[in-house]
């Protein structure tokens, strides 16, 4: 099966993904994916690029997974699981403060969300959003999602009108996507999402 991983920076995240690349690279060979870094696809805010990216990419794999430049691969030893025939898409849900948030940060696709895909810059609503393309998706999967500019902590997100989209989802476990507030014990990608760029950078350098 054709396979890739693919990621994408912009700006001041261009440093973030100098460091992780090692670690995605390592992942990748060790895996038999084929390893791309994307370039501009699109003129919305850079966190956009993905959709574009993963549409094109999946022209020619079977499946790809795409990963933020804000990762760190800390365990690459074994592969992610088998996506089960009914799934279309993977990725990981995070609890915090009451509230659940599939993160696509880590996020592996088949062709069957193309036209998931394509649907996603439809709701231009969402284009400055501060969770970008995530919060089109999370409302394609049926989620409510916390209005431009609120605080998270006062937005409860849950899935309250599932779709398809959320039905053929398959949810993996956190250590693919341990993040700052929601932490796997035995992480095997960590999410360094946090507010401050300093501290990304630290974080990610020392888990380097």
């Amino acid at each position: 099966m054709s396979r890739c991983i693919v990621t994408y920076a912009a700006g001041a995240h261009e440093e973030l993904l100098d460091v992780a690349m090692p670690t995605y690279k390592e992942f990748a060979h060790r895996h038999r994916y084929d390893m791309i870094v994307g370039e501009k696809m699109t003129n919305l805010p850079p966190a956009w690029n993905k959709v574009p990216l993963l549409i094109e990419l999946l022209r020619y794999h079977e499946e790809v997974v795409w990963f933020d430049c804000d990762l760190v691969v800390v365990n690459p030893v074994d592969d992610f699981p088998s996506i089960r025939k009914q799934s279309f898409h993977a990725l990981v849900r995070h609890f915090e403060d009451n509230s659940e948030v599939p993160n696509s940060g880590v996020w592996r696709v088949r062709r069957e969300v193309l036209l998931l895909l394509q649907m996603l810059p439809q709701l231009e609503v969402f284009e400055h959003h501060g969770w970008w393309e995530q919060t089109a998706l999370m409302t394609m999967m049926g989620y409510c999602v916390p209005p431009q500019g609120s605080r998270f902590s006062d937005t409860k997100c849950c899935c309250v009108r599932p779709t398809e989209w959320y039905t053929r989802c398959e949810f993996m476990r956190l250590c693919w996507n341990s993040h700052p507030n929601y932490r796997s014990e035995k992480p095997r990608i960590v999410h360094c999402s946090y507010p401050d760029m300093p501290r990304r950078l630290e974080v990610m350098r020392a888990l380097v």
